[in-house]
């Protein structure tokens, strides 16, 4: 659990968590004013239990508000990077817009989703949808009852939970939750066939906040694995990041999605080593393979008030560290209060660290 607390006027909240089961999950509350002097408390669970605490980390972050620039770590990085950066940024932007347009213009089969059509036997065809097939679950991200049992296939009195492309967050979720701190999320099945939980929302995926994007200066692939919340937890959500590519971070609107007891959410990424697959690393992993919930870095991101938060911690649960370095840079006119990298296997603070996205977007670029 990740708590920021500002000293004077702003407090701020966060919670990452580490657990698949049975835990808050990334809590924000965060009032923006003038100067704050935040504090990061981290705790991730023991791998191979649960219940079982292996970190409890602090550090601290200043953040001001009114008075923001354009903030870059000091690495050994070449100096055009933030401009590369940026103009990566911008060419993956229009890409995704022009995806979204032309999936919107398809066939209605394709582009959305009506109650009681499907059976809950086939995995939908819909926009923004992505079968994690991977899983052994028919594609589904996991699948689970209110009352925490679980299954292996969509049936009958189950929340079947999907991923979504990079970028975007799922939109179903049950308003009944469990209330021993597990949550419950996807299209429920009943009679055989899939309904929403929740009709808030007209389509399956919707996009985030385009504060935040992932960039890679590597030849090889980096497998990002968001967990599946609110669902099972765990970090089957892929986003690959190609050598040389660039792709957008779900930086949730904590303002406007899923809350639990008030609480809100943000994103969570455990990111693998260099050259892991998301089919091998993003999964319930093993301390020898040192990949899904053994992955050497955890990125957070969220956007409340206004302001976005980008979050390298390190998970205490690999101890060999990551084969590459990650700093977090602004895009070209835009600012960020903090410097936060990790750089030949050391973090910029011993316990990670946090920017601020007071304007524009930032990159988190591999290299």
């Amino acid at each position: 659990m990740k708590f920021q607390q500002a000293l004077s006027i702003l407090m701020a909240l966060s919670t990452i968590n580490a657990a698949p089961l049975a835990h808050q999950h990334h809590m924000h509350k965060r009032e923006a004013d003038v100067v704050t002097l935040t504090e990061i408390h981290t705790v991730i669970v023991d791998a191979s239990n649960p219940t079982g605490v292996v970190a409890d980390e602090v550090s601290v972050v200043e953040t001001s508000t009114s008075s923001s620039t354009t903030s870059t770590p000091t690495t050994t990085a070449d100096a055009t990077t933030e401009t590369t950066a940026a103009a990566a940024t911008t060419t993956a932007v229009a890409d995704k817009a022009a995806a979204v347009e032309n999936s919107s213009s398809g066939s209605s089969s394709s582009s959305s989703f009506e109650d009681g059509t499907i059976p809950c036997s086939e995995f939908p065809s819909v926009a923004g949808i992505v079968s994690v097939d991977w899983i052994g679950l028919g594609g589904w991200a996991s699948v689970m009852a209110l009352d925490g049992s679980t299954s292996e296939s969509c049936t009958d009195g189950f929340y079947c939970s999907y991923a979504c492309e990079a970028g975007m967050s799922k939109t179903q979720w049950p308003s009944n939750q469990p209330s021993d701190g597990r949550s419950v999320g996807g299209l429920y099945c009943d009679n055989g066939y899939l309904y929403k939980s929740n009709s808030n929302y007209d389509d399956l995926c919707v996009s985030d906040e385009s504060t935040g994007y992932v960039v890679s200066e590597l030849s090889d692939t980096v497998a990002l694995c968001r967990t599946d919340y609110p669902g099972s937890e765990n970090m089957v959500v892929p986003t690959e990041l190609k050598g040389g590519e660039t792709q957008p971070l779900s930086v949730v609107d904590e303002d406007t999605y899923f809350t639990w007891e008030g609480k809100k959410t943000s994103a969570q990424y455990y990111v693998n080593n260099a050259g892991v697959s998301v089919e091998d690393g993003c999964i319930w992993g093993t301390s020898a393979a040192e990949v899904g919930n053994y992955a050497p870095i955890v990125i957070g991101a969220g956007s409340t008030g206004g302001l976005t938060y980008l979050s390298l911690i390190p998970n205490p649960n690999n101890g060999n560290g990551a084969n590459y370095n990650i700093k977090i840079v602004a895009t070209e006119g835009s600012t960020i209060n903090g410097d936060c990298y990790y750089e030949n296997g050391s973090f910029s603070s011993s316990d990670g660290c946090t920017v601020t996205v007071t304007s524009g977007s930032a990159n988190i670029v591999f290299y």
